[in-house]
C-alpha cells in the first residue's frame, strides 16, 4: 500500500471508528423454556418479561399439573412500548382497542398470542396475570367452562413478581369479595347465578350479568381450593381431570357436571359455599375488626385479625404497627422490636414508630437504643419533645 492511500485511509477509519453506533431498532425476541417473547422495548426487557412468564406458569400448573414439556410451540408474548402502539397493532387485527393485556386465541398454537404494553398502572399487572392464565390454559384445553377459566384467572390476580428472586409471590384476590358478599345477603339488587347455570354459562351471558359473574366464579375456585373439607377439593379436582382438549365449552361444561357435581348434593354446597364466603375478610375487614377488639382490651382476638391482615397484605405498615403495640402490652419486647422496625420498614409514620421503639426499649432495659429511638422522635417532631424528656430522665436517674 502507498504511503499516500495509507495517509488517506488510516484518517478515515479513525473516523469511522469514533462515529457513535446506531441504536438497535426493535422488536426484540427472547425464548426461555416455555415463552418466546417480543418484545418493541428492548432486549433486557424481553428477557424480564419472560423470566415473569415463566414463574407465573409454575404457579398456574401448581394447580393444574399439565404437561409443559408437550407445548406444540413456546406461548407467545408480545409487549408495546406505549399504549398508542398497542392500540394500533389490535385495531389492525380485531377492529377494536382494549386496556390492559389482551390474549387474542385463533385456535392455531403458532399465531395465538398474549399482546400489552408497557405502563407504571396496577391494573397492567393484573392484567397481564389474568391474561395470561388464559393463555395458559387454552393451551391444552381450547374451551373450559367459563366460570373455571374465568374464576382461576381472577383468583390468580393479587400475584405479585418479584424480579429480585425472579418468582412469584401469591396474594389471594379478594378484590370481589364484598361484592359477593353482598349479593349473598341480597343486597346488591341482583340474584345471584344459580349453580347449575354457572357450570354451563355462556359467554353473552356472562358479559349480559358481568357484575354478577365475575364475583360467584372467583367465589366458586377460591371455595373448591380452600374449603377445608376434602370432598369439596376433590370435586375441583375432578373437575379439571374432566376437561377435554379439543371438546367444545359446552361439551366440557358437560363433561364436568358428569364427572363432578351430577353425584354432589348441590343444596348442601351451595349453603356451604356461602357460609365459606360470609367468613372471609379482606384486609380492610380484618383491620376494622381487629382495631375495635385492641379498643375493647381482647388482646387475642386483635392479635389474632392483625397476623391476618398481615397475611394478606405484607407490604402495609398497619398491622405491624399494632402487633408491636400489643407485644409491649404483653411484655414480649423483642417481638415488639421486630414488629415496630417492620412497620418502619412499611411506611409507618416515623416520630410515632420511633416513639413507640423508644418506650418498648425503656421497658426492655435497653437504654442506649432507647436514647437514640427518643432522640430521633424528637428531630423529627419536636412535639414529643417532653414526653420523650420524661423518659430520658428516668434513665439518666437510673
Amino acid at each position: 500500500m502507498s504511503k499516500t492511500i495509507r495517509n488517506t485511509l488510516f484518517p478515515l477509519v479513525i473516523a469511522l471508528l469514533a462515529l457513535p453506533v446506531a441504536a438497535q431498532e426493535g422488536p426484540f425476541e427472547f425464548q426461555s423454556d416455555h415463552y418466546r417473547i417480543v418484545s418493541e422495548v428492548s432486549t433486557s426487557h424481553a428477557e424480564e418479561t419472560a423470566d415473569k412468564m415463566e414463574a407465573l406458569i409454575a404457579l398456574y400448573n401448581h394447580h393444574f399439573r399439565l404437561p409443559l414439556d408437550e407445548l406444540r410451540s413456546p406461548l407467545r408474548v408480545r409487549v408495546f412500548a406505549s399504549k398508542v402502539q398497542f392500540e394500533d397493532y389490535l385495531h389492525r387485527l380485531i377492529g377494536t382497542t382494549r386496556n390492559g393485556f389482551v390474549y387474542l386465541h385463533y385456535g392455531d398454537p403458532g399465531k395465538n398470542e398474549l399482546i400489552g404494553y408497557v405502563g407504571d398502572e396496577d391494573s397492567l399487572e393484573a392484567s397481564i396475570i389474568h391474561q395470561g392464565f388464559i393463555q395458559y390454559l387454552r393451551a391444552f384445553v381450547s374451551n373450559p367452562p367459563l366460570w373455571l377459566r374465568e374464576g382461576f384467572a381472577v383468583y390468580f390476580e393479587g400475584t405479585r413478581f418479584d424480579s429480585d428472586f425472579g418468582a412469584v409471590v401469591f396474594r389471594e384476590n379478594l378484590g370481589w369479595l364484598e361484592t359477593l358478599q353482598s349479593l349473598l345477603r341480597g343486597e346488591a339488587g341482583h340474584d345471584p347465578i344459580p349453580l347449575d347455570r354457572m357450570l354451563s354459562i355462556s359467554l353473552e351471558e356472562a358479559r349480559e350479568r358481568v357484575d354478577v359473574f365475575y364475583p360467584q366464579a372467583w367465589g366458586m375456585v377460591s371455595f373448591l381450593i380452600n374449603a377445608e373439607d376434602p370432598e369439596i377439593n376433590r370435586i375441583l379436582w375432578d373437575s379439571l381431570s374432566a376437561l377435554s382438549p379439543t371438546a367444545s365449552t359446552e361439551q366440557n361444561a358437560q363433561n364436568v357436571y358428569n364427572r363432578a357435581f351430577r353425584w354432589v348434593d348441590r343444596r348442601s354446597l351451595v349453603e356451604d359455599f356461602h357460609e365459606y364466603t360470609m367468613s372471609l375478610r379482606t384486609f380492610q375487614g380484618w383491620i376494622e375488626d381487629a382495631v375495635a377488639a385492641f379498643e375493647t382490651g381482647d388482646l387475642a382476638d386483635a392479635e389474632r385479625g392483625f397476623l391476618q391482615a398481615a397475611n394478606l397484605r405484607d407490604d402495609h405498615h398497619v398491622p405491624f404497627y399494632f402487633l408491636g403495640l400489643i407485644n409491649y402490652e404483653q411484655e414480649n419486647f423483642t417481638l415488639a422490636d421486630y414488629y415496630y422496625r417492620n412497620a418502619l420498614d412499611r411506611g409507618a409514620e416515623e416520630p410515632v414508630t420511633l416513639y413507640a421503639l423508644g418506650v418498648n426499649a425503656y421497658a426492655d432495659n435497653r437504654f442506649d437504643d432507647a436514647r437514640r429511638y427518643l432522640a430521633g422522635t424528637v428531630d423529627l417532631d419536636p412535639a414529643y419533645r417532653d414526653r420523650a424528656e420524661s423518659i430520658l430522665v428516668r434513665i439518666r436517674d437510673w
